[in-house]
Parts: C-alpha cells; sequence; structure tokens
C-alpha cells in the first residue's frame, strides 16, 4: 500500500467497523484474515465527522473506478462490509486485502495489493463515483 498521507475515516465507519470486527471474532473460532489488519488500520487512523470527510476519500459504501497499471484497464468496486461482501457485483469486502487497501485512499492515490492468481498488482484510484457522507448518505 502506498498511502503516503495521514488515513482519515469517519466516526460512524470505525464505530461500525469495529462492531463487526468484535461480532466476527466473537463467533469465529479463529481470526478471520484481515481482521488483525483492519484493526491496525482502525488505530492508526485520523477520526472525523462523517460530515467532515472530503468527498475525495473512499469511505465504506463508496464506489470506485480502478485503473491498473501499466495496462490502463478500469475496474469498479464498491466497499462493503464483509457480510454484504458479493464478487459477482463487485462489492469487495473490508476484510479482503483490497477492501482494506481502499479505505481510507483518496482520488490519485497508488496502492499496491496482492490479489488472489494475479499475484502483486498496482492501482491508482482514479475516480469515486459515489461517498455516502458527499450525497448525504449517513445511514449507509
Amino acid at each position: 500500500m502506498n498511502k503516503t498521507h495521514e488515513i482519515r475515516l469517519t466516526e460512524l465507519d470505525v464505530v461500525r467497523l469495529e462492531s463487526t470486527l468484535m461480532e466476527i471474532l466473537r463467533i469465529s473460532p479463529s481470526e478471520p484474515q484481515g481482521a488483525a489488519e483492519l484493526e491496525l488500520l482502525l488505530d492508526s487512523a485520523a477520526i472525523v465527522p462523517s460530515n467532515a470527510i472530503e468527498p475525495t476519500v473512499v469511505t465504506m459504501n463508496s464506489t470506485v473506478v480502478l485503473e491498473a497499471r501499466p495496462s490502463g484497464e478500469q475496474t469498479t468496486l464498491t466497499l462493503v462490509y464483509p457480510k454484504d461482501a458479493d464478487s459477482g457485483q463487485s462489492r469487495v469486502s473490508v476484510l479482503s486485502p483490497m477492501g482494506r487497501a481502499l479505505l481510507g485512499a483518496r482520488v490519485g492515490d497508488s496502492i499496491r495489493v496482492v490479489v488472489p492468481a494475479y499475484g502483486e498488482r498496482q492501482f491508482v484510484v482514479a475516480a469515486l463515483t459515489f461517498q455516502p457522507e458527499a450525497n448525504g448518505r449517513f445511514d449507509l
């Protein structure tokens, strides 16, 4: 991951993500893949009020356009909670390597992700086509 700036997350996302992690750890006999890494990300992030997050920051339920480097191939993904993940609908879990890389990323950021079956890939966050907070959707 190549985020050179402070990662900013909304208060609401952090509360929901911490609750999700606690629930997963409560029902799972072993720690699910990505849980510890997500916890570290939450602990190190700057937490801001939902209405103060910049519209260029990827938050939960945001839809982003990623551009693969060097091919330029574009992919659109929505960052979701684990229970809402659906690869067929391009809904990626925040516990996945891609999901963790996207959380708190900004338009223009370059991210490196180990993609199963592809190895390490580099992407640029080309656009943020939907961010709940920028659209006044504090219920998502």
